[in-house]
């Protein structure tokens, strides 16, 4: 019964983390001033906010694209899974940094928060692609 779930479970959290890093991305890249308010970061020139857009909007959107694309073929599942679970354990360590040295905000344990779930998302699918591939290679 789990064997035939192992694949599903490993698609779902890729999808979902296409979808979470994709969103992110979108937002920011379509509305970086508004967006970057809801963290209490300003820009006072164009730069600022064409800095706004590309680091926040163009790598989550680029890891969203890559979450993609490594959904559209199976052999490439537990690459995307790997991708997604490191760069939200880098997040999850610069944030906890960034509480030690910067101080403790609301937003930041938040984001702390809903990182960490991700994290769980994407490690338990990480978890059904490698077992999924064992089972098939024993």
């Amino acid at each position: 019964m789990l064997a035939k779930a192992l694949p599903w479970i490993a698609r779902a959290s890729l999808l979902f983390a296409a979808i979470d890093f994709g969103t992110v991305g979108t937002l920011y890249f379509l509305s970086p001033i508004g967006e970057a308010a809801n963290s209490t970061i300003t820009a006072a020139e164009a730069a600022g906010v064409t800095n706004i857009r590309v680091g926040f909007g163009a790598f989550h959107l680029g890891v969203g694209l890559i979450a993609i694309f490594c959904l559209l073929k199976p052999q490439r599942i537990i690459i995307g899974l790997a991708l997604v679970c490191a760069m939200t354990t880098t997040a999850i360590l610069v944030r906890l940094f960034g509480l030690m040295v910067d101080g403790w905000h609301e937003r930041t344990v938040l984001l702390l928060q809903l990182e960490c779930l991700g994290l769980v998302i994407f490690a338990t699918g990480l978890w059904a692609e490698r077992r999924r591939l064992k089972a098939l290679h024993a």
